[in-house]
């Protein structure tokens, strides 16, 4: 409750309340994912992302750091998404780009539901499967 209360105090020291809105959670993320149009993935370290999986499964463009671990494996820069360096200004211009764009977002989201096919559930545990077998069943 207190980091929210200084989100909000940095908001109003800063000038935002007018454009930066806390929607509060949720238990339906798909929905909230399907009404977006672009999905920003700031983190510096990941190990396999979920939440940016499920955001390109419902067709959405993404946008993430060239030197995050996995999210940099994930993202194909210029197919299914963008990469950009480390820093606040790198990903403004990478979604001002999108965000300029209905036509690349449009394909990119399309690109970003079909990437992301491979690592479907039934895909993935046939692999675990193989793998476990083939360490403990010969």
């Amino acid at each position: 409750k207190n980091y929210y209360k200084e989100c909000l105090n940095l908001l109003k020291k800063y000038n935002c309340s007018e454009v930066i809105f806390f929607c509060g959670t949720t238990n339906d993320v798909l929905v909230k994912l399907k009404s977006s149009d672009i999905f920003a993935f700031p983190s510096a370290f990941e190990g396999f992302s979920l939440a940016l999986t499920e955001a390109m499964s419902v067709g959405l463009p993404v946008i993430g750091y060239r030197s995050c671990p996995s999210v940099n494996t994930i993202i194909v820069d210029g197919y299914n998404g963008l990469l950009c360096d480390d820093g606040v200004e790198s990903m403004s211009d990478r979604l001002a780009i999108l965000m300029s764009d209905y036509k690349l977002r449009a394909e990119m989201g399309t690109n970003a539901h079909k990437s992301i096919s491979g690592f479907a559930a039934p895909i993935v545990l046939d692999q675990w499967e193989r793998l476990l077998n083939r360490f403990f069943c010969n």
